[in-house]
């Protein structure tokens, strides 16, 4: 490294500043600026601005009602659906939990026995049973056999006009076994 220059006439030394020295030619920050726009300047693209102007009243006044016509529509399918569940429920699909599970079960044929079945379920419907349990005050086999008795009643009667698909479906247990 050089040593900083001497006067020899005062005896001061001259130190020199940081950094790299400044070419004589060097751009300023601007100047680079410029020369990069003017470089780039063709590639840019223009840009449109467009001007959003509210709509004019008579269309806030069509939006506003078609805005209470909507409204109005779910208001309505409510009405309607609560007009059809208080109708009479259908005789042949309970579909109200309570009566399901308020009936009496079957009277039990004197032939079929008791068996035993070992049930695994998910966590989700061993607590949803255990809650049927809890509130309609039955045992979790009642509970189980009342909507196994249901089901079954229920799919039976749906095959009221169709006997061959009936003894189908009442022969298939002893048929796969």
């Amino acid at each position: 490294m050089p040593s900083p220059a001497n006067d020899k006439v005062t005896g001061t030394t001259e130190k020199r500043g940081r950094g790299r020295p400044r070419k004589p030619d060097a751009m300023s920050n601007a100047e680079r600026q410029a020369a990069w726009r003017a470089r780039h300047g063709a590639r840019t693209k223009s840009v449109t601005v467009t001007k959003n102007t509210p709509p004019p009243a008579d269309a806030h006044d069509a939006l506003v009602r078609e805005c209470e016509q909507l409204r109005g529509e779910p208001v309505q399918a409510r009405r309607e659906l609560e007009t059809v569940s208080r109708a009479k429920p259908s005789a042949q699909a309970p579909s109200d939990v309570a009566t399901v599970l308020g009936r009496l079960p079957r009277q039990e044929a004197a032939d079929s026995g008791e068996r035993r079945l070992n049930l695994t379920m998910t966590g989700t419907q061993f607590f949803a049973l255990e809650r049927l349990v809890a509130h309609f005050g039955l045992s979790r086999r009642a509970v189980i056999e009342r909507l196994i008795d249901w089901a079954d009643d229920t799919f039976s009667r749906s095959l009221y006009d169709d006997e061959a698909a009936f003894n189908r479906y009442v022969d298939r247990d002893r048929n796969e076994k």
